[in-house]
């Protein structure tokens, strides 16, 4: 029994009456063991047994269908157990009355596991709280596809684009955002992440807490962050790069519709006002991406304003042909 692990898989054969003595009868010790394990195998049996009934629009015998609960039971469970779970299965057959009724005929299981997915479009940023109280940030072009085991306390998430999160403190769920290869675990916290797929990288900036990121499938080789670090993960080679980063908070200036540029390619510059304007911004010299600039700029600035005021800076000219902009260099004096 050294090698006995109590899953979702046990339990279900537990309620089906498959396992041996000594199996039921560590199933019994663990059920006795907290409040949570209790309200697993209840929620387990709920699953199980009444959804199996719910598409039935005939009339439902209740006592009929707690005899029948009560002959699958091992006949060497507790007497104890048996009360509890017999409670359990009274309560489950009256919700099956109601939801037999017409009202419903979605799997219990599927209703209460269902994804909530956040998303938002070009130029638009939004905010929303998930269903474990976890708020989150989403930048443009950005989603967030959140969901819950029954059958697991973790709160898994997948989001595309850029997302800051203030994780709800949970020690017994951890919260672990998936993007791209890239799992970030943690416990609690605030963070961004950002899943540039045209760079083939994600960044993490961390700015309170701890959290521990790893590529899929190897959770042996994690990388923990602190306050103020920044991870970026090239999605290719699946190599992590740790660094510190002089203001963490600067990461998140997207959320007051800021843009912060600071010694930035104009590659890089270019890729974000693309995220919020509605143009094509066109490189007529490949040796301009690489030009560097600084500034803070607000979005409803408006793209050509933002073009406007880097223009002064004497090293590039640009022209407005329809909706693309078209990027020059200087004519050298």
């Amino acid at each position: 029994m050294a090698d006995f692990q109590i899953n979702e898989e046990v339990l279900t054969a537990y309620l089906s009456g498959g396992l041996n003595a000594a199996e039921a009868a560590a199933v019994e010790a663990w059920y006795d063991a907290s409040g949570s394990n209790r309200k697993l195998l209840g929620e387990i049996y709920y699953i199980l047994y009444v959804n199996d009934r719910i598409n039935d629009t005939a009339a439902i015998d209740v006592e009929h269908a707690l005899r029948q609960f009560k002959r699958r039971m091992h006949k060497g469970r507790r007497t104890t157990l048996r009360r509890n779970l017999l409670r359990i299965a009274a309560a489950a057959a009256i919700a099956v009355i109601l939801l037999a009724g017409g009202l419903t005929t979605v799997s219990v299981s599927k209703r209460l596991t269902r994804p909530v997915t956040i998303y938002t479009q070009l130029g638009e940023r939004s905010q929303a709280v998930l269903p474990d109280g976890t708020k989150v940030w989403l930048n443009s072009s950005s989603s967030v596809e959140y969901a819950a085991s029954l059958f697991s306390r973790r709160r898994s998430v997948k989001i595309n684009g850029e997302v800051y999160f203030e994780v709800s403190h949970d020690k017994r769920a951890p919260f672990v955002v998936s993007t791209n290869g890239l799992d970030i675990k943690v416990l609690g916290t605030r963070f961004n992440v950002r899943n540039d797929e045209d760079k083939h990288r994600v960044t993490t900036v961390l700015l309170e807490g701890a959290v521990k990121a790893y590529a899929w499938e190897q959770e042996d080789a994690s990388v923990r962050l602190h306050p103020s670090q920044q991870l970026i993960f090239d999605t290719k080679t699946k190599t992590m790069q740790l660094t510190d980063v002089s203001s963490a908070e600067r990461s998140i200036n997207w959320i007051d519709g800021r843009f912060c540029f600071e010694h930035n390619t104009f590659e890089e510059i270019v890729t974000e006002l693309n995220r919020y304007y509605n143009v094509n911004i066109r490189f007529m010299d490949e040796k301009l991406r690489q030009m560097r600039f600084s500034g803070d700029f607000r979005v409803e600035d408006g793209i050509y304003h933002i073009m406007s005021m880097l223009q002064l800076t004497y090293k590039f000219n640009y022209t407005i042909v329809g909706k693309d902009i078209e990027i020059h260099a200087n004519p050298k004096p």
